[in-house]
């Protein structure tokens, strides 16, 4: 449909279940793509994966995103590469299912630097370039739980709660001049980050998908194409007029 031809976008996380899914769709909608992640391996295989799927122009760059420095270089990348930014996806992040008292000082810290420093760090480089501009959107992946809160979850659901009010925050500071701001709340879904939230990705597939289809409010669980649609829109002129918003995607479960 071509409904982002003209747009730069930044995806990270690409190389997670939800970043490869949401590269994907901004692929076959026109979007010129920088791609970044941790794990350079399984970044450039999502990268492969994308350019089989459309020809647009795709860049990649290794970057450990809680690195304010880090940060810096993966957005002069993006000038070089093409002089312009015009669609942030905030998707890097991480998971942790323990209870309270189980917490260390180091997972809340590390909870906080993957899900909501990644997106300070990130937001910051994208609106200095997006002002003068007047145009740009920024679009976070949160999740339910930061709407929701939940046992055994509090330093992750709090590091997403965290993430809406600053998306609420930088939208009613940039909006008027031109620049949404918008965060996507999934239910849980079969991704990377679930399954780090099961235990790692050797735990049992069979278990995970009967979790989600009994916690699932509507006839199935969400799926990464799901996220990604709703990432393709926020993008698109069809939302110009969406600002702060905190989107659930999946209903409530």
């Amino acid at each position: 449909m071509n409904r982002l031809s003209d747009s730069v976008a930044l995806v990270t996380g690409a190389a997670g279940v939800f970043g490869t899914a949401i590269a994907t769709r901004y692929a076959e909608e026109g979007a010129a793509l920088i791609l970044t992640d941790l794990d350079e391996t399984r970044l450039q295989a999502t990268a492969k994966a994308v350019e089989a799927v459309a020809a647009v122009p795709i860049s990649t760059f290794v970057a450990d995103l809680t690195a304010p420095d880090q940060v810096a270089a993966l957005f002069e990348h993006t000038d070089e590469t093409f002089g312009k930014i015009d669609v942030l996806i905030n998707n890097a992040g991480g998971a942790l299912r323990s209870p309270l008292v189980f917490h260390t000082d180091a997972d809340w810290h590390r909870m906080l630097r993957t899900n909501l420093d990644t997106v300070f760090y990130c937001s910051r480089q994208a609106v200095r370039r997006m002002l003068p501009r007047r145009s740009g959107r920024i679009i976070t992946v949160s999740s339910a739980l930061g709407l929701t809160g939940g046992a055994d979850e509090v330093a992750y659901a709090t590091a997403k709660a965290a993430v809406i009010g600053f998306t609420r925050s930088v939208a009613q500071e940039v909006g008027r001049r031109g620049i949404c701001v918008n965060a996507i709340c999934p239910t849980l879904a079969d991704s990377g980050v679930s399954r780090e939230y099961f235990g790692g990705f050797d735990v049992d597939i069979r278990a995970v998908a009967g979790y989600l289809a009994r916690r699932a409010a509507m006839p199935r669980p969400i799926a990464p194409d799901d996220v990604a649609d709703i990432a393709v829109f926020l993008g698109a002129r069809a939302s110009a007029y969406l600002n702060g918003q905190a989107i659930l995607v999946g209903g409530v479960g």
